[in-house]
């Protein structure tokens, strides 16, 4: 395979680091851009020793400030200067795509959540300009900052749709992303789907032998369309399926403990559903932790419990997966089965009486869950892995855009 020179400009939740590190597992020369100096966006929120001694392929550009893109002030091009300098092909991320007008590479677009949903989007223009005062802008320079913010949505837009690849969710799973992506003129044929499992980091984990089945949440509690209106159909993880399920299994006999995060909008509501369902004491509450504490919560457990809802699985099913843990959750094999050739290994619920089947098979059986995890580790190194991920996106260009 020849080897590449790839430029990558944005980390949202560190997904860039993850792609990256499987492109260089693949023989590649990377170099990651850093815009953001949040936190959950640099890769110290992996990597504590990496806080301000990064490796020479991670290049820290954070000073780089929204306002810079948008305005395309002289600031931008330390990073065209990154982006364009000794680069055989380029992945943009995060407000990236609106800079691809100075690329001299094909390029390929990773879209995360904001870079579509806002940055992409007119609307955000209203949003974004409604405190302004009315004489603002009217106001001549009101009127320019006005352009210039209608002409960056229109460069993402332009960005977006010039992509060799645009990696976003498969159809379905995202109606309102599928709807953007058809408006800007993306066709599916351009499209793929990446879904990590951070196999590098996180190695398969011994079952836990627990004295009673514990079940961890790994999702926020987010399950009341009617009262959240300004959160899309994949925030709502139909948590209230979970506990109405894992208390017809303590109904039927079951002696298991389930672990719940305090964190998400409903959580007041969960409190109150779970006061009705007589399960008060069977609920063990997680408060707020790091990320490498959630994952020894994961491995403390039997088993990990994703989203039941009109979301998909995630991070908590792919993290769970690397531990070796099984998961269950609605696997929404629907959308999946479009993307990938073997379905997702765990235990598919969609009802609350589906849920109690399973943990009654469960608790009657634990070795089902020693054997379930074993198989979930394997499938993410097969399929999840940033390795297979890299290698699935450079394989999905255009014969002949650069030579793999």
């Amino acid at each position: 395979m020849h080897k590449l020179s790839i430029a990558i400009f944005g980390n949202i939740n560190n997904y860039s680091l993850l792609l990256a590190q499987g492109l260089r597992t693949l023989g590649h020369n990377v170099r990651l851009v850093l815009n953001r100096k949040d936190l959950l966006h640099r890769p110290e929120s992996r990597y504590p020793d990496w806080a301000d001694n990064y490796p020479n392929w991670v290049v820290d550009c954070s000073n780089l400030t929204d306002e810079d893109i948008e305005f395309e002030t002289p600031t931008i091009n330390q990073v065209i200067h990154q982006l364009t300098h000794n680069v055989d092909f380029v992945i943009l991320n995060d407000t990236g795509p609106a800079l691809a007008g100075y690329l001299r590479t094909p390029y390929a677009v990773v879209l995360t959540g904001s870079d579509l949903a806002y940055y992409a989007s007119f609307d955000s223009i209203e949003m974004r300009t409604s405190m302004w005062d009315p004489e603002f802008k009217r106001s001549l320079q009101g009127r320019r900052h006005l352009r210039c913010m209608v002409d960056s949505v229109a460069r993402q837009r332009d960005g977006i749709l010039g992509a060799e690849v645009v990696c976003y969710g498969q159809r379905g799973l995202v109606p309102s992303g599928d709807q953007m992506l058809d408006g800007i003129g993306v066709i599916d044929e351009r499209r793929l789907m990446l879904h990590f499992s951070n196999t590098i980091d996180l190695q398969v984990q011994p079952a836990a032998k627990n004295n009673k089945l514990t079940i961890l949440c790994g999702s926020r509690i987010i399950y009341r369309p009617e009262h959240n209106p300004a959160l899309s159909a994949i925030d709502f993880k139909g948590i209230d399926i979970l506990l109405k399920g894992f208390a017809l299994y303590c109904q039927r006999g079951g002696n298991g403990e389930l672990r719940l995060p305090r964190k998400g909008q409903d959580l007041q509501a969960a409190v109150e559903l779970i006061s009705e369902l007589a399960i008060v004491e069977r609920i063990h509450w997680l408060d707020e932790m790091p990320l490498a504490q959630f994952y020894k919560e994961m491995i403390a457990v039997d088993l990990v419990c994703d989203q039941f809802g009109s979301s998909f699985p995630g991070m908590v099913t792919t993290d769970a997966y690397a531990l070796g843990r099984p998961v269950m959750a609605k696997f929404r094999a629907e959308i999946f089965g479009q993307r990938f050739l073997e379905p997702f290994p765990g235990f598919n619920a969609e009802s609350p009486e589906q849920i109690a089947d399973h943990l009654m098979l469960m608790e009657k059986n634990k070795a089902i869950l020693a054997d379930m995890g074993l198989k979930s580790r394997a499938y993410a190194e097969v399929n999840l892995s940033p390795e297979s991920m890299a290698k699935q996106l450079l394989e999905k260009l255009p014969a002949g855009v650069i030579n793999v």
